[in-house]
């Protein structure tokens, strides 16, 4: 046999494998991608929180720290809530615009009923309710926003149109750009 031949053979054997070890590092990046594009939404639910403003129409000369009276906001299904993060403070700041904005850090409890349930289980939500105890009963909202964080890495945003308040509950209706980044989830 021609040593050539044998050289040339292992040449190209060696060659097939390195292209074959190439694919399948690519194909490990790229699947690899995908589980962690979805693995967030996937995890059962630990922790959440959520950052909350809402502004409304007031002349109300204010500027306090609730340190006894603070707000909740949940998401709910058919009236059934989901998950409910709160807290026990909030503040309460005039803009000096004709508008108080009202703003707190709501924590879900560690015993809430959606501990141990996957992240993307919350997109089953018809509407969010959200609400300050100490703003008036009927307030007029102008804006607001709910950055929410569950297991501190899946972030949502929820923008709060302008309404009028019934017994001081802000109500988001229109989740469909809420949870987009939730539909990668099957």
């Amino acid at each position: 046999m021609d040593p050539n031949f044998g050289k040339n053979l292992f040449f190209i054997l060696g060659l097939i494998g390195a292209i074959l070890a190439l694919v399948g590092y690519l194909g490990t990046w790229y699947f690899g991608q995908q589980v962690e594009a979805i693995a967030p939404y996937k995890q059962k639910i630990r922790t959440a929180t959520a950052t909350v403003e809402v502004t409304i129409l007031s002349e109300e000369n204010i500027d306090t720290k609730y340190m006894d009276s603070g707000g909740y906001i949940t998401f709910k299904k058919n009236n059934q809530t989901l998950l409910t993060m709160s807290s026990t403070k909030c503040t309460a700041k005039q803009t000096g615009e004709g508008k108080v904005i009202y703003s707190a850090i709501f924590n879900m409890y560690a015993k809430d009923k959606a501990v141990g349930k996957p992240v993307y289980f919350i997109k089953d939500s018809d509407y969010i309710q959200i609400e300050f105890a100490p703003m008036p009963k009927k307030s007029k909202v102008l804006s607001g926003e709910a950055i929410c964080t569950f297991n501190n890495n899946v972030r949502i945003e929820i923008t709060i149109l302008p309404q009028e308040t019934k017994e001081k509950k802000i109500s988001v209706s229109d989740l469909k750009d809420v949870f987009s980044e939730f539909e990668k989830v099957k």
